[in-house]
């Protein structure tokens, strides 16, 4: 998992857009001030319209705002809607498939660092990062080493605490 630049443009340019309350950012605007190209701001834009973050309106006086509430929309949704599912090994992909995921020893780990950042990410709004109020937390759950199967997906083979073999 990275975060990729595209993200942490598109992140910024979202936080100008919740500074700015319902008022329009022009893309030209945005590029500059984020300092990216205007085609790539464009592309941005682009993403966040197809993922019903912003609209668009076009002429003279249009420009980009946010069309969510961003006391309602997590940094996860943003993050997914840029970069798509959120993952960090090819096996604990959406799609991802493994002969070995049932015996493996490290894909309830990877299954258990997805959920460890998802929450993460999930605690905590766009409005809540970009005026400051709050910032993200970790549910009490990933303490709990007795819980980690629930939220890992820990294969039948798998087991807490069981010695290694010799």
């Amino acid at each position: 998992m990275d975060i990729s630049r595209k993200t942490d443009y598109a992140l910024r340019i979202l936080s100008m857009l919740v500074e700015g309350g319902d008022g329009l950012l022009s893309v030209r605007t945005a590029a500059d001030q984020v300092n990216v190209p205007y085609s790539f701001a464009r592309s941005i834009q682009h993403g966040l319209v197809q993922a019903g973050i912003i609209e668009s309106l076009r002429g003279v006086h249009g420009g980009m705002r946010l069309k969510v509430d961003p006391a309602e929309v997590t940094i996860r949704q943003v993050v997914e809607a840029v970069q798509g599912p959120l993952y960090f090994n090819d096996c604990t992909a959406p799609d991802g498939a493994c002969d070995r995921m049932d015996t493996c020893c490290f894909h309830p780990l990877w299954n258990g660092l997805t959920a460890l950042v998802a929450d993460y990410l999930d605690s905590v709004t766009l409005e809540d990062v970009v005026l400051r109020r709050k910032f993200p937390a970790v549910s009490g759950q990933f303490a709990d080493r007795d819980s980690f199967c629930s939220y890992a997906g820990c294969g039948p083979s798998w087991q807490l605490d069981a010695e290694p073999s010799a």
